[in-house]
């Protein structure tokens, strides 16, 4: 995150600043819990989501949001972002395929044409509450690097590779692949195509789960100027919606 981190909130008090920010960007147009969740789960993470909703603005706050979804089959499904930020629909995207794997086995979706790729993180976090096994791999041409999410059902984060070297593969050098399935095989045999078998984790599950319970325990550092940022869009909210809101509106 740039800037000097000063200020140390709790888990629930990012929790409710960010889903304020996506309710004053979106309106009723997204559920803001969810949304709020992916970037919550890169920054108790130990990566930067509160930077990537700063570095975001221009296309989280453009309107038209055009986005078309295809199903080749029963259990794939490819969704094209046009260029925007994923973080919108990330969890939409990712529960077709979770979905698919529960009913059928297997589920997959290639997500193309987007950035802001790593909020896939809290997908992979709630196959784990499901005992699926998920992969997410994607790979970006321009930095010429492959990023692999690799979850094991035992475990409850998965270990992150990041290979120096850009690997071709069907989900286009702006997309990310995501699957998951109830078998360990299926999910073995995608990150095997682009995985070589002695490559060291750029952070295993268990890294990310100390960072985690660090923030449990000392909160989540955030510089004065990110907080007043987040705080200036959360405040073009005159009033929170709640239920009682709701009703007072006349909803």
């Amino acid at each position: 995150m740039d800037g000097q981190a000063e200020l140390y909130l709790s888990l629930n008090e990012l929790r409710a600043l960010l889903r304020r920010t996506y309710e004053a960007l979106y309106h009723h147009g997204y559920d803001f819990a969810v949304m709020a969740r992916s970037c919550l789960w890169l920054e108790v993470h130990g990566f930067d989501g509160i930077g990537l909703i700063l570095r975001s603005l221009d296309d989280l706050e453009t309107p038209c949001r055009e986005i078309k979804l295809s199903e080749t089959s029963q259990n794939q499904f490819v969704l094209n972002g046009y260029g925007r930020c994923l973080i919108p629909f990330v969890n939409a995207a990712a529960d077709l395929a979770i979905g698919s794997a529960e009913e059928n086995g297997f589920g997959q979706i290639d997500i193309i044409n987007v950035f802001g790729r790593l909020n896939i993180l809290a997908a992979l976090k709630k196959t784990a509450r499901l005992n699926l096994y998920s992969t997410a791999i994607w790979y970006d041409a321009g930095e010429a690097r492959t990023h692999i999410l690799w979850l094991n059902s035992s475990k409850d984060l998965p270990d992150y590779y990041i290979l120096d070297e850009s690997k071709d593969g069907p989900w286009g050098q702006s997309g990310l692949r995501f699957v998951c399935s109830k078998t360990a095989d299926i999910i073995s045999e995608n990150v095997n195509v682009v995985l070589p078998h002695d490559a060291v984790p750029y952070k295993t599950c268990e890294q990310l789960a100390r960072a985690h319970d660090l923030v449990l325990e000392n909160g989540i550092p955030i510089s004065v100027e990110a907080y007043s940022k987040l705080n200036k869009i959360a405040d073009r909210l005159l009033v929170p919606s709640t239920d009682a809101s709701r009703r007072g509106a006349g909803e």
